[in-house]
Parts: structure tokens; sequence; C-alpha cells
């Protein structure tokens, strides 16, 4: 799909803004989501959900100040006000990324690297297994689909998912364990939103592997036997928008158009279901009690982990702030990726006060990683990756990706390395190197021990 050019209309634009609009209305209104258990191919009605939570109790503006309005045509970001908290300092340090694979085709799926070996999938529908010493494929397995989404490898197995089918396959050699192909009549991805590049992810707890059909309904399988155990379905389709998160007993996942569910995997009951403004379209991060997660609209939340309450959600003055690319906490802050303030937003992860604004040079779509105390991040140009490479230079700048490590004590740059390429692929670090796939097929690598 994205490996094909794609021009820009007036008209397509304008709906997307009116989608978009619509989405971050804050009377949008709840959705209160039938769903059936069912288990063993015997359908049973489950008791009738627990009530919504609606709005949050606490509001914290994080003062980003940014004027614009509404753009008739994608362009670069408009000039904005300079926070004094904004990092200006750049690095005097840049670094080269190196080649470390590269493949026939664009690579959107998220690195995983694991036993000295890095785990892809590319848009040719083709799994890699690469041996990290000596940079040679291991193994390749052929998909129905591409995959778009996140490995796991778990008691010598690795799976993930694409589309409606699982994949559970032997991480030694690749042979197929087993493929579990779900019934679901949708087939529409997350990754087909022009916005969004990466499908919903797995998770794993005590051998059995969740994952969220394509209508919305959460399966579960067991890894040994390849059967789905049971099944949480629901009754109006609801894509998926986020992936599947295992924390304390619990699964968390988010539903189209916001609505974050927690599924108790004993009772395999829905714990609670809350209502998110503005349609969340990154991953979720879930720490010490709290799931943080960001929506295209402004809002960027805390949301208690065992009740479902908004414990503190923060926004900026500009309607059109998108919270991107997932986050990550460092000591008492939360990361929160940006694409068009290019940048990543730091709060205080109990409070919401905006602390920090960081600049990362372009859109922020994929996943910051925790380097020790410091945060790791691959931005990339997204306006290249939605209209394709080949659009005239003056109405486009070439596709640029930077990669970066910042001190978050010092608050600076340790180094930045550039290349023009598209890099979409949630990137990883394994022993001390950054991996991440790019647009033109290619693993890059950078070696964090040298700085």
């Amino acid at each position: 799909m994205w490996g094909k050019t794609r021009k820009i209309t007036l008209p397509l634009c304008m709906a997307l803004i009116i989608m978009v609009l619509v989405s971050c209305s804050e009377e949008t209104t709840p959705y209160y989501a039938p769903y059936t258990l069912t288990s063993n191919q015997v359908e049973v009605y489950s008791e009738a959900p627990a009530q919504i939570k609606i709005e949050p109790q606490v509001q914290v503006e994080h003062s980003i100040i940014t004027q614009r309005s509404l753009p008739q045509t994608m362009r670069p970001p408009r000039p904005r006000e300079t926070s004094e908290k904004e990092l200006v300092e750049y690095p005097t340090l840049e670094v080269e990324a190196n080649v470390f694979f590269k493949t026939e085709s664009a690579i959107r799926s998220a690195i995983l690297a694991e036993n000295g070996t890095v785990f892809f999938g590319n848009e040719d529908n083709v799994f890699y297994a690469v041996d990290i010493s000596t940079e040679q494929i291991l193994w390749t397995f052929s998909t129905d689909e591409a995959v778009r989404t996140l490995p796991v490898l778990t008691d010598g197995n690795v799976i993930f998912n694409a589309g409606n089918n699982l994949y559970i396959l032997d991480a030694s050699t690749g042979e197929q364990v087993h493929i579990i192909i779900y019934p679901s009549s949708y087939d529409v991805r997350m990754s087909d939103d022009p916005n969004a590049f990466n499908d919903s992810h797995i998770a794993v707890a005590d051998g059995v592997v969740y994952f969220v059909a394509l209508n919305g309904d959460l399966v579960a399988v067991d890894i040994l036997s390849g059967e789905i155990i049971w099944t949480i379905e629901m009754q109006s389709r609801r894509l998926v928008v986020s992936g599947v998160n295992y924390y304390d007993g619990r699964l968390y996942y988010i539903l189209s158009p916001g609505h974050l569910f927690a599924v108790d995997i004993q009772t395999r009951q829905v714990v609670f279901e809350t209502h998110l403004v503005g349609m969340p379209f990154n991953p979720m991060t879930i720490y010490n009690g709290s799931v943080y997660v960001g929506g295209r609209c402004r809002l960027f939340y805390n949301i208690d982990a065992s009740t479902g309450e908004v414990l503190w959600r923060s926004y900026s003055q500009d309607s059109l702030t998108w919270f991107s690319g997932g986050s990550v906490v460092v000591g008492n802050n939360v990361f929160a990726a940006t694409s068009d303030e290019y940048a990543i937003i730091v709060f205080d992860k109990g409070t919401g006060e905006f602390q920090r604004i960081y600049s990362i040079l372009s859109f922020g779509y994929t996943p910051p990683l925790r380097h020790g105390n410091n945060v790791v991040v691959v931005s990339t140009n997204m306006r290249a990756a939605f209209v394709g490479p080949g659009i005239a230079a003056d109405e486009m700048r070439m596709p640029r990706t930077y990669a970066m490590e910042i001190d978050t004590y010092n608050h600076t740059k340790l180094w930045a390395a550039s290349l023009d390429d598209i890099a979409l692929s949630p990137p990883t670090i394994y022993q001390g190197v950054l991996f991440f796939g790019s647009d033109s097929g290619t693993v890059y690598s950078i070696d964090l021990n040298r700085f």
C-alpha cells in the first residue's frame, strides 16, 4: 500500500480536517459497546458493561503556544513561539547510521531484537530472522499479508499478528507452529488510515497470546495447541487503534473512536471502559499503575489502571497538536512524542504539569525509548510517507529521518544522525545498539555504547 505514490487533493484534505474536528469534539457521544463472551464455542452473555468514565476530573494546560489556521494543503508546520523550556542547544556530535540489513520492500513492523537475532516483517509479506553478529539471514517466512506490528519472542516461539491472522513460528528454524485465522468479516487495518502506519500488537501471558481482530473482538489463543480459548465479541464493529497490553492480570486496549477497555483474564470480564476524547493512534504506556496515552486532538491522558478514572489530562492551545508516537517514563516524568509540533513534550507523570519540550526535528510517529536516564527517539518526514517520494521538490522537501539521544538531566542532545529515508518502523535497543527499519527496506543500526 505504502509503496505506491499517492497525491493529496483539496477535497481529501478537507475531508481529513472535518474527520479530525469531529473526533476532537468534547461532545463526543459515549459509546456503550455491547459485548458477548464466548468460550469453547458456547456463547454466554456477560454482565452489563461498567459505566463509562466520560470527563476527566483535572485538566492541566501544558502551555505550548501555537497559532495557525486550518491548512488547505499538507504543508510544513508554521513557526511557533519557542518556550523557555525548549531545548535549543544542538549536539556537536553528528553520527551516521549503519546499514545493518537490506530487503526489497518497506519495513513498517517494529524491530524485535532478542537472543542475538533481529526479527521483523516487510511490505512484501516476508518475515525475517537475521543473525546480529554475522548480519546474515537465518530464515524467512512468507505471510498472507504485510506485517506492520510488534513481534514477541516467548518459549522458543516468535509470535505476531497481521490483519486477522496470528502467526506462531519456531524462533530457531522459522517453521510454522500454528497459524490462527480469526473469522472476522472486517478486513480494514489500522494502518490503512493515512495517519497511522502500524497495526495493533499482541500481548502474551502464561502461555496464552491475546490479540484484537479487525472487528474489535478480543481473542485468546493457547500457544501450545493453537486453539482459540475464548473471545470477547463486539456486537458492533470497532477498529482497534492501539496494541494489546498486559499488566497485573489485565489486558488493556483501545477501540475506535477512543474507548479504553480493561479485561480481567481470570474472570474474562470487562472491568471498565473509559471514553477518551480524540482518537488515539499510538501505543499506550502502562507504568506503576497508570495508563499513559495520547490522542489526535491535543490531549494526553494519565488513567488509573485499576479503576479507569482519568487522573489528569493535558492539552495544547493548538487544537491540531497530535500526540502520535507513544511515550516513555523516565524518573518522575513521562516523555510523549508529537507529530506536528516536531517535539517530545515532557509532563510530570503524577500531576500532569508541563515540564519541558524537546525539538526532535520532524514527526514523532514511533515510540521514544529509554536508554538509562536518557531518551532515544527516531523522527521522520510523515508527509513524504503520505504522498510518496515522487512529488516535486518545490512542493515538499526530500524525505528526512533523524535519530537522536536526549540527555534528560542536562537537557542536551548527546548525538544526532540524519538520513534521506522514511522510518516508521518502531525502533528497539538491544545490548546498547539501536535498530530501526525504513521504507527503503533497510534496517539501520547505531551503536550507543560509543557515546
